[in-house]
Order: C-alpha cells, then structure tokens, then sequence
C-alpha cells in the first residue's frame, strides 16, 4: 500500500500538481487517497529522502523547496554527472541501442509543447541514455537530481532547446562520446540560466 502512496505523491509532485511549499495535511490526504495514516506517514519519510518533501515535528510535513541558490548547486552537480555518464553512454552504445535513443529524443521534441508530458518523455530518454553509461551509483544520483529540480521546469517552462537534442542525436548515430558530453553540458547550463531567471523574476 505505501508503494502505491508514494508513487501517486511523487508524481504529484514532479508534475507540478502539489506545488513547492504545499502542506501536506495528513487527514485530508488520507481521505482522498482513501488510505489511513500509516502507509502516508510512511510514503512521507521516503519521500523526505528524495528530497521531495520536507518533515517538521511541528508544522507537518510540506513539499520541498529550492532556492536559486540550491538549484544552482544542483545544476553544477548534474552538469559534472551527466556529461561524464553521456560520455560513457554514447561510446558504448550498439545500433539497436542507438537507435532506440534517437526515437526516444524525436519523441521527447514531439512533447516538447507539454510540460508534464514533455517532462516525462525527456525522463524517459536521459534515465535509458545513462543506463549505458554502466555507471548505476551515477545514473542513480542523476535521476533523484533531476527529480528534484524537474518539477519547477514543469512549473516554468524555458526555452524549446530542439537545438540541442538534435546535436545530441547526431553524436548518438556517430557514436561520439566527447561530443555527446559537449552537447549535454551546454544544454544544462542553458537550462540553468533559464530556470533561476524564472525564478528570481517570480520572487521580485
């Protein structure tokens, strides 16, 4: 039963339906969950270790925020990660793999107009790319830190970056690790820049 708890809790949350700074009422929950407390309070701590919500004796529990300045550091953090795991990936990759990537980049531009739908294609096509990487504890990392950020990109979407995805399919179809890691990196630094500028205009 937790299982299904905190699945249906985190998906609100990575796709934007319970906001930054939401409090989490356990009754109400519960009621609309139609579940008792236990299995939410329990869905609430492994949330807590994901980052995803934020556990006071006091207040209750509530779903996280990040500031500029979290959200920079956790950019910094990805951009090290995922262009190493890219790097890997791509070299490694055969042509059935390759080309399964590349129709899961088209379908994430196909997306690209829906933030949630978009958000989750994007997810689908990093979490496979980096699972070539052979590199699980990174792969593992990258996904609970795009996961954390994800869901305020859903909230303020940036700029279309089809640019990027198609440089990244091309060094897929060469198999080109450096140039996939080039391309990965830029592309996260763009998405940086225009998600704290979304977010310190909101808070002006």
């Amino acid at each position: 039963m937790e299982d299904t708890v905190t699945e249906t809790l985190r998906w609100a949350i990575e796709n934007g339906r319970l906001a930054p700074g939401t409090r989490l009422g356990q009754a109400e929950l519960a009621a609309e969950l139609g579940v008792s407390r236990i299995p939410l309070r329990d869905a609430f701590r492994r949330l807590a270790t994901e980052g995803l919500i934020e556990l006071d004796g006091r207040r209750g529990a509530r779903v996280s925020t990040l500031s500029p300045a979290e959200v920079a550091e956790i950019y910094e953090m990805r951009i090290l990660l995922e262009s190493t795991c890219a790097r890997h990936a791509v070299g490694a990759l055969d042509d059935e793999a390759a080309s399964r990537l590349v129709g899961l980049s088209l379908e994430m531009d196909r997306r690209s107009d829906d933030p949630v739908g978009g958000r989750n294609a994007r997810l689908d096509f990093y979490a496979e790319l980096y699972r070539y990487a052979d590199r699980p504890r990174m792969r593992e990392t990258i996904l609970r830190l795009r996961s954390q950020v994800g869901r305020y990109h859903v909230l303020n979407p940036g700029r279309h970056p089809n640019k990027a995805h198609t440089e990244l399919r091309k060094a897929i179809r060469a198999r080109d690790g450096e140039r996939a890691a080039e391309v990965v990196e830029k592309h996260l630094g763009e998405a940086r820049d225009d998600l704290l500028v979304s977010m310190r205009s909101a808070s002006a």
